[in-house]
């Protein structure tokens, strides 16, 4: 039976293998162009689903608001969405009293090209 600093090891292990392998993968442009694309999903899908958890919110009671269907508040919510309008996360933005921001900063190689706050 393992103990728990033999797992954390083990996953560290994991971690830096799978970081090592990201870091090579990353150099290829189309890979690192669709990753970034992916990761700037999750972090607008993360955001919309603790904004929604903040209002204490169910999927299906943000879904009423919005009248659409509970799978389409998912699908946003876990970056499954690939066709998120600006008018969406109006809407969406608005029925969580919230509203959006949109600003056009010049692109630098340390900063996201899209910055979720």
């Amino acid at each position: 039976m393992l103990k728990n600093y033999e797992v954390t090891e083990m996953t560290n292990i994991r971690l830096e293998k799978i970081d090592f392998h990201l870091k090579k993968k990353l150099k290829n442009k189309e890979f690192k162009k669709y990753f970034k694309l992916e990761k700037d999903k999750v972090e607008l899908a993360q955001k919309i689903s603790e904004l929604r958890q903040e209002k204490n919110l169910k999927q299906a009671d943000l879904a009423k608001r919005l009248h659409v269907s509970q799978q389409f508040i998912s699908q946003i919510e876990t970056a499954q969405e690939n066709n998120l309008t600006i008018d969406t996360l109006l809407k969406l933005a608005e029925s969580l009293g919230r509203s959006v921001e949109i600003s056009f900063p010049k692109v630098s190689k340390q900063h996201n090209r899209l910055i979720v706050a």
